[in-house]
């Protein structure tokens, strides 16, 4: 390998490819920081070589034989012109679990499934997962996928790979036989956010979906994890067929002993704050719900009344939707 440029550019470079997206997780959403879009790789010198396929030897920044575990976006190079993988730095160490069955039961799921690849390749099955969570918007989705991510790259050094568009289905198809050369043992989950927003009952990247969840671009040592507010948007093809989502959970909103945990860890319970006051209050209301409220009383220094209040005007709206099953009849797993 080239020394051109000394350690200190080697450390500048790869500080620049792993660490140039900052996100912070929060409880019920994943926020980025506001950063430049333009092509990162335009601003990193070329300092040693690549040898392509025909012989061919490339300019080639620093290389790295394995990803840091993390959570990632596909993101294509106009430079090089080919998909890659841009890092976000996330912050897990305030995450806690909810005493919920859905948490309780997914996580046990998934630790099961890292433990069993040689049975799965003892009866000849590709070892993956798929899991749709469901439900109305606020209740807690976006909670149950930050832990399992947690889990995934604190205890198994794993990689976490957010698709959140039809783009970065594309880079993602692109990419991963790719990252499957490259480190074909490396757990790996994959989350899609509000899928209905992505695949719809018509639509040419849900046949792209179906090919990666079952069909000739399935890989192993993945599990995929979706979250819908509007199940009854999504084609029968992809919630009625366990190959593809094996385990569908109902995420409900927050039940008593939810909310009495969650407040008790925001607020605290060195302060004069009637919890059961506010457990009773917010009967009915979503973890969202929950978040704003704090935020108004404790942040925001609003009074107590007002604020519950306003969450209870708020709720009055109706939610009209069409209702579908997903087949798979009733409780918390369908």
């Amino acid at each position: 390998m080239s020394s051109i440029g000394g350690r200190n550019i080697k450390e500048k470079i790869i500080k620049r490819l792993m660490e140039n997206r900052e996100v912070e997780i929060e409880d019920d959403a994943i926020i980025e920081t506001p950063r430049d879009d333009s092509d990162d790789v335009e601003k990193i010198d070329f300092y040693q070589w690549s040898i392509n396929g025909d012989g061919t030897f490339m300019p080639s920044p620093e290389t790295t034989k394995e990803l840091s575990p993390g959570l990632y976006d596909p993101h294509y190079s106009n430079r090089m012109g080919e998909w890659g993988l841009r890092r976000q730095r996330i912050n897990t160490d305030e995450l806690y679990e909810l005493p919920t069955k859905e948490i309780s039961v997914i996580l046990s799921d998934l630790k099961s499934f890292w433990k069993k690849k040689d049975v799965y390749k003892k009866y000849k099955l590709m070892h993956k997962r798929g899991i749709l969570l469901y439900g109305d918007p606020g209740c807690g989705k976006s909670g149950i996928l930050q832990l399992c991510m947690k889990h995934i790259i604190n205890d198994l050094a794993g990689l976490v790979i957010n698709l959140k568009d039809d783009e970065s289905v594309r880079g993602y198809i692109d990419l991963i036989p790719k990252l499957r050369q490259i480190e074909p043992e490396r757990p790996l989950v994959v989350i899609i956010e509000d899928i209905d927003a992505i695949a719809g009952d018509s639509n040419y990247v849900t046949s792209q979906l179906l090919n990666l969840l079952d069909g000739v671009k399935q890989i192993e040592n993945v599990v995929y994890i979706a979250t819908t507010n509007y199940p009854e948007k999504l084609a029968e093809r992809i919630t009625n067929r366990p190959s593809r989502f094996d385990r569908r959970y109902y995420v409900a909103p927050p039940t008593k002993e939810v909310r009495m945990s969650y407040l008790k860890n925001k607020i605290g319970e060195g302060t004069d704050v009637d919890f059961e006051t506010w457990v009773k209050d917010t009967d009915g209301m979503s973890m969202s719900h929950l978040k704003e409220l704090f935020i108004s009383v404790f942040l925001l220094d609003n009074k107590y009344e007002d604020a519950i209040d306003h969450l209870r005007e708020l709720k009055k709206s109706p939610r009209n939707k069409k209702q579908k099953t997903l087949g798979f009849g009733l409780g918390t797993e369908e």
